[in-house]
């Protein structure tokens, strides 16, 4: 008598209480955690670099608020200088012409593209934007107005921002051994220093208003200097008093999200439930301002300040110009592009 098929049984790999409501409930609120948590992870508040152009030369646009560097970036790189407000961020720009006078302006190629950055002069933004893209610098314009930039509150901003400046590359020399990018230091707005006898496109009137800048500067330095050897305040603890730049709510969404899933005991107990936005530099230069104004390499040498024993401390080459980025001016930009065309 012949045996009856055997039909194979098919089991199911989920158990049919897997289905239940309750599960199905706490799988999907799981699923939506996970799915904020991605959505409002922190991203990095410092921009990354732009990859160096090939050929190219990379130029910094540094200095305190309100020194012309966005006017000085605009007319390099549009070939105008349109009304501008304070920078908060970088401004990134390929340069591949040289714009030059006449109505409309014309343009001349250069042999080597200039990839200009300006960075923001604000006091909590400066030190972590140097770190950040000082090492790929081929160059760098250290701007000050040259009208009310050499006096009063000016000049000490001015000065603490060449401060840290120089000592982060005084790290830098420290951490490489390619020389360090010469540094220009341009007094802006040449157009608006007039005098009765002379106008600012005079050398005589230019090699006055740059020795007036050589000796406010220097003073300004070696008073910093001085007060730094003698153990006195900090130099960079003025930044406790400075209004918090706002960079946006996601961190503080990630943060009370984190906070949640911490509460819920799906985070590990070391995770951190603060961000911080400085990152440092690709030579892993340091980004906090107190450590880098503590740094003294930089006036590493005896008797007064020089800018010769400055130049000789740290290997830097340092060259002085007056330009000014009106379109109107005779001085124009010339003494800029004759730098840059030597990097």
């Amino acid at each position: 008598m012949a045996m009856p098929p055997v039909e194979p049984e098919v089991l199911s790999l989920i158990a049919p209480a897997s289905f239940s409501p309750l599960r199905l409930f706490l799988s999907l609120v799981i699923l939506l955690i996970f799915l904020l948590i991605a959505f409002f992870s922190p991203r990095s508040s410092s921009r990354t670099p732009l990859k160096k152009h090939t050929a190219s030369r990379t130029v910094l646009l540094v200095g305190p608020l309100a020194s012309g560097k966005t006017s000085l970036f605009s007319k390099l790189v549009y070939g105008h200088a349109p009304p501008t407000h304070t920078s908060m961020e970088e401004n990134e720009g390929l340069v591949k012409a040289k714009w030059g006078t006449g109505e409309p302006p014309t343009a001349v190629a250069l042999s080597r593209p200039l990839h200009l950055v300006d960075l923001p002069g604000h006091p909590r933004l400066r030190t972590r934007a140097l770190a950040q893209f000082l090492p790929a610098a081929d160059g760098l314009v250290f701007a000050i107005d040259g009208v009310t930039g050499l006096s009063g509150k000016n000049v000490r901003d001015a000065g603490e921002h060449l401060h840290v400046l120089l000592s982060l590359l005084s790290f830098l020399s420290s951490r490489r051994s390619a020389p360090l990018p010469p540094l220009l230091i341009l007094l802006t707005k040449s157009d608006q220093l007039t005098s009765s006898t002379s106008t600012p496109t005079k050398p005589k009137s230019a090699s006055l208003t740059l020795d007036r800048a050589k000796q406010s500067l220097a003073r300004e330095l070696e008073r910093r200097r001085a007060a730094s050897a003698a153990g006195g305040t900090s130099a960079g603890a003025k930044l406790e008093g400075l209004d918090a730049i706002q960079t946006g709510g996601s961190g503080s969404s990630s943060s009370a999200f984190k906070s949640l899933l911490a509460a819920l005991g799906l985070l590990g107990s070391s995770a951190s439930t603060t961000t911080t936005l400085i990152t440092p530099g690709a030579a892993g230069l340091p980004s906090d301002e107190v450590e880098v104004l503590a740094n003294e390499d930089a006036f590493a040498f005896e008797g007064a300040f020089e800018w010769g024993k400055v130049e000789q401390t740290l290997g830097l080459e340092i060259n002085w110009a007056v330009a000014s980025s009106k379109d109107v001016s005779e001085a124009g930009l010339d003494k800029v592009w004759e730098w840059v065309d030597e990097l």
